[in-house]
């Protein structure tokens, strides 16, 4: 593969270069990172990657210099210190990941991995505790259930991974790893206003006594928005236990409750997008959604000793939303408002063993998932009512395999099967009242092997090599099924990366990817050009998707901490040579946390998105692009005795810009804001 790149830097590069010269020449040697408490000792080591422990891509905890994959580790301490107030603002900003947003939140916010464009929400895996988010239909995870106060870390493995994860880990995996008990109790407060009327209020405690440990969140968010009808209002609850009776035996249960209510005001017209009092305006005031969201996840963990550790997982999710489109008072609202009710059971069974041979450390492991998911949409606005029951089950089997000291093969293996019944139900009149009437039952019923296979070579301590192939699957999700082709497949695809990750003592790191993936059969939602009629179906053609991914990171003094990558993607059909909708060939973020004074940090985060062609752009001759945006953020925070002060801008530049487009409709983001609060912790 051959890219030439010819990218003018965008101006936020150059400021932010002079920024963190001036800075460097007169920071003082204070660490990078202080404590949140007092007593609390800073960290001494900087936060690079190439050690740390991560579960994700095998599911079991290795650490990423034995990964072939490019693997980013966010930590909680990158989650105080970064500008942003969601999740997705805070993992938008790392290599080969891209953000769409329709309203400016987390609400129906999709993030993109490997330029998967228009059904990103399908090809992207995402967890939380190691049990899916992502719903059976277009929707994909909600973003917006899962608070950042609950995040311990969060572990993104780019490339496919339908071994570990089965379908749908195409572009790559999200894993969302959220805060235990504290072996000292602490109890926190936190309040923040801002722009928009935006109001944020939590608490939360976090302890252990004994054997047992407890965290527990509460947290109320509520908004205007930035648009007209663009008001989000939340309500969140979590709660973790964990029970570790001996040391060969460990218990953990968490339970979770999200409710939201949120405005839908629909796209601005190409000619209102740039002109900011007619950006924010919407036609559609009294659209409008709420959900109610469940989820319960209790999992064990038994070590065998030298015969291994297994590890069940058990987990429920229970969701309701509804929703009024295109409302008219005409009509009545209950015969109008459309609803989803969700109601999905998970069973993970896990067992590894490391083991000796020939000299050499290996490791081995293999496990079940199995989900079952009752799903319905009723549609009352157009008379009609889906049903679907869906039951996928996958064993998989992995092996580490240490062919030399420095040298390590990984290899892994899965069996799929998927059973799907769905019924199309109709709402019809019978003497003036409407019933509904049962549709025929249509069952589907498919199977899949896929498999990967990973080299990794490390030079040195502070310097591996990787290389890896594997084969991913995507099945159509419930709406697809509803809406599509008589010969409407799964898509199948091949992925390539070869990359490295070096660091050099406690000064800087730097990691690059270069990736491949070709996908045949991929599922798209796209009009019949004989008949006009619109319907999901497979691409006739591959697509293809390369690129590169780099990443640094460098503390050019105690006081400092730099990052920045860059990532070239490039997503074409292969036949007609256009390009995929929605993906930018260019992103670039930097970043800089300085220590100007030992309890105050000053974070800097510049984001620069390359143009896109719209989502209804298929040829590439239809619509105008996306124009190319740049996006800087800022965080200032005052931390002394338990007590921390920040204030924050997003969107400095006040930039003009939208994330995603269909058919020159746009959904506008937000102008420059600001907000800023107090946070208490005893």
């Amino acid at each position: 593969m051959k890219v030439i790149l010819r990218l003018k830097p965008p101006i936020f590069l150059w400021y932010l270069s002079i920024i963190a010269l001036f800075l460097i020449s007169f920071s003082s040697p204070l660490h990078a990172h202080d404590a949140v408490c007092e007593g609390e000792e800073a960290a001494a080591m900087p936060r690079f990657e190439l050690d740390e422990i991560v579960v994700t891509a095998s599911r079991i905890e290795e650490p990423i210099r034995t990964i072939p994959r490019n693997v980013t580790v966010i930590t909680s301490g990158d989650i105080e210190q970064a500008p942003g107030n969601s999740i997705v603002d805070l993992i938008a900003r790392e290599s080969g990941l891209h953000l769409r947003s329709f309203f400016g939140n987390d609400k129906q916010a999709v993030i993109d991995i490997r330029g998967m464009g228009d059904t990103a929400p399908s090809n992207v895996v995402v967890m939380v505790d190691g049990v899916r988010l992502n719903s059976p239909d277009l929707t994909g995870p909600d973003f917006s259930s899962i608070h950042l106060d609950q995040v311990e870390r969060i572990e993104i493995v780019r490339g496919a991974g339908s071994v570990i994860y089965g379908d749908g880990a195409v572009g790559g995996v999200i894993n969302i790893i959220t805060k235990e008990g504290r072996k000292e109790p602490e109890v926190c407060l936190y309040t923040s206003y801002g722009s928009y009327a935006t109001f944020d209020g939590r608490a939360c405690y976090r302890g252990s006594s004994n054997n047992l440990n407890l965290a527990a969140m509460g947290d109320y968010y509520d908004s205007d928005g930035y648009r007209e009808n663009g008001y989000f209002q939340k309500k969140d609850a979590s709660v973790k236990t964990g029970y570790d009776p001996s040391d060969y035996v460990s218990f953990r249960l968490a339970g979770s409750l999200h409710q939201d209510e949120y405005g839908l005001p629909g796209p601005v017209s190409k000619e209102n997008k740039d002109i900011r009092e007619k950006r924010t305006t919407t036609d559609r005031p009294h659209d409008y959604g709420e959900t109610t969201d469940w989820r319960v996840v209790g999992d064990v963990e038994i070590w065998l000793g030298k015969w291994g550790m297994l590890s069940a997982k058990r987990g429920y999710r229970i969701r309701d939303n509804s929703y009024i489109i295109g409302y008219s008072p005409l009509i009545s609202e209950t015969d109008q408002t459309d609803t989803i009710d969700e109601d999905t059971k998970s069973l993970i069974l896990g067992y590894n063993k490391d083991y000796d041979a020939f000299g050499l450390h290996h490791g081995l492991q293999c496990g079940i998932d199995y989900y079952v998911t009752e799903y319905v949409r009723e549609e009352r606005s157009r008379d009609q009512r889906k049903n679907s029951e869906t039951k996928p089950i996958g064993g998989y089997l992995s092996n580490d395999w240490h062919l030399t000291k420095d040298l390590l093969l990984q290899w892994g293996y899965r069996y799929n099967e998927y059973k799907g019944r769905f019924r199309e139900d109709l709402r019809k009149s019978f003497n003036g009242i409407k019933r509904w009437v049962n549709g025929d039952i249509t069952e589907k019923k498919l199977t899949h092997n896929v498999y990967d296979a990973g080299l990794v070579y490390a030079y040195r301590p502070e310097a591996t090599f990787f290389s890896g192939y594997a084969t991913s699957f995507r099945i159509p999700n419930v709406d697809e099924f509803a809406r599509a082709d008589e010969c409407l497949k799964p898509q199948q695809g091949r992925h390539l990366e070869i990359g490295g990750r070096i660091h050099l003592g406690d000064t800087m790191e730097w990691a690059v990817t270069l990736f491949r993936a070709e996908i045949e059969d991929e599922i798209y939602f796209g009009e019949d050009p004989l008949t006009g009629e619109s319907f999901n179906r497979n691409y006739d053609e591959k697509t293809m998707r390369r690129g590169v991914e780099t990443d640094v990171r460098i503390y050019p003094t105690d006081s400092m901490y730099l990052w920045g990558n860059y990532t070239y993607t490039e997503a074409k059909f292969e036949d007609k040579a256009t390009f995929v909708p929605l993906v930018p060939r260019h992103k670039a973020s930097v970043g800089v946390e300085w220590n100007i004074l030992k309890p105050l940090v000053l974070s800097l985060t510049g984001t620069f998105v390359g143009s896109r062609f719209d989502g209804n752009d298929e040829n590439n001759n239809r619509y105008e692009k996306l124009d190319c945006y740049t996006v800087l953020d800022g965080k200032l925070t005052f931390t002394h005795r338990g007590f921390t002060l920040f204030i924050g801008v997003n969107n400095i530049l006040d930039e003009l810009y939208s994330t995603t487009a269909y058919s020159e409709s746009y959904y506008p983001m937000p102008t420059r804001n600001a907000y800023g609060g107090l946070e208490w912790r005893f």
